[in-house]
């Protein structure tokens, strides 16, 4: 059947992820971050769907990214795409307080073109995601356009995640880590939201 292993790449895929070892041990390279990949009631979007948000530990209140994800599965791969949340304001700290999210799905979703990630199990229990193929993710910097690569590593303990930016004339590389990727610890699961009945 098709929907355990969704069940069980979900509870993979969410939690709370912090890098704080690595920030600690190399803080001029790294700043402190959390992702949250919070699980959504199935009524919310009558899909499987988590809230994210991804911000600065030393500013919990101001969150550089958020968005809805929604997770589908076509044969072995596992599909996490991408939308802009309406007035997305009013839902920062929902990834903290689930009860701020209660109407989200009465503000529109904006799918972002070209930013669906496709993952694929390695080996038992270990995922790697690519955005789709294309080149077709853009996102403002400054006054550039960019193009985004990304690449994740993900299992029921690690996340390990590589953002960046490249010049759509050029392809030169404008923004993203000089030093690595990111090395997130899974230290809250949310396993408890998401069995058979998560629907």
């Amino acid at each position: 059947m098709k929907k355990k292993p969704t069940l069980e790449f979900a509870k993979i895929v969410s939690g709370v992820f912090s890098n704080k070892e690595q920030a600690l041990n190399n803080p001029k390279k790294f700043a402190h971050i959390q992702i949250h990949i919070r699980p959504l009631f199935f009524k919310t979007y009558n899909c499987f769907a988590f809230y994210s948000e991804q911000r600065y530990q030393h500013d919990i209140w101001n969150p550089y990214r958020q968005s809805i994800n929604k997770l589908s599965q076509e044969e072995e791969i596992f599909i996490f795409s991408n939308y802009k949340i309406e007035d997305k304001e009013r839902f920062t700290g929902g990834a903290l307080d689930i009860s701020l999210l209660d109407k989200i799905s009465k503000y529109k979703l904006y799918k972002k073109p070209g930013c669906s990630m496709y993952f694929k199990e390695t080996n038992p229990g270990n995922f790697l995601g690519t955005i789709e193929s294309g080149c077709k993710c853009f996102i403002e910097y400054g006054s550039d356009k960019t193009y985004v690569k990304s690449k994740v590593t993900v299992n029921k303990n690690i996340l390990i995640s590589e953002d960046s930016g490249y010049a759509i004339e050029t392809d030169k590389k404008v923004w993203g880590s000089e030093f690595g990727p990111l090395i997130f610890k899974k230290i809250i699961n949310f396993d408890c939201f998401i069995n058979e009945y998560w629907k």
